[in-house]
């Protein structure tokens, strides 16, 4: 049996370069396809490569204490998160503004209630001045000068 580029990748990325830890029937096909095949030997020299430099690469080691400073931090944030109008204002002034929930609703509701009486007042009282003004030019336009015209 003989393998094409793709399923010799795919078997290098699932059981690795080393040709002795695939399974038997899969380690012969590869090993046939490979004496055959150029681009499996390049490919398969590539893979290697790849793998000695992931080997090479080293980790760092986490500081001292890491566990402790991660616990000492989030045990900060919560006491930071405490609600009260000193928060609300100096996060109004920061760089991220956030309300809970619940305080969003009702500085919602209150300004659409806002909006709501001013266009109520705002129409109400400019159309009865509007109606009178409307009907004096009309009556000075008809008479005028004591004509009616």
């Amino acid at each position: 049996m003989i393998m094409d580029p793709r399923e010799f990748k795919e078997n290098i990325l699932l059981y690795g370069v080393d040709l002795d830890q695939w399974p038997v029937e899969k380690r012969q096909a590869g090993l046939g396809s490979l004496q055959k095949s150029s681009e499996l030997q390049s490919l398969l020299v590539e893979y290697e490569r790849f793998e000695r430099v992931l080997k090479s690469r080293k980790h760092e080691e986490p500081s001292d204490h890491l566990e402790q400073r991660i616990a000492f931090l989030s045990l900060r944030q919560e006491t930071k998160s405490t609600s009260g109008l000193g928060l609300l204002l100096s996060r109004l002034f920061a760089d991220e503004f956030y309300l809970p929930k619940p305080a969003l609703i009702v500085v919602s509701i209150l300004i659409i209630i806002a909006l709501f009486t001013g266009f109520f007042i705002g129409f109400s009282n400019r159309s009865a001045r509007l109606a009178d003004q409307s009907q004096a030019n009309l009556r000075e336009f008809l008479h005028y000068g004591g004509d009616v015209l």
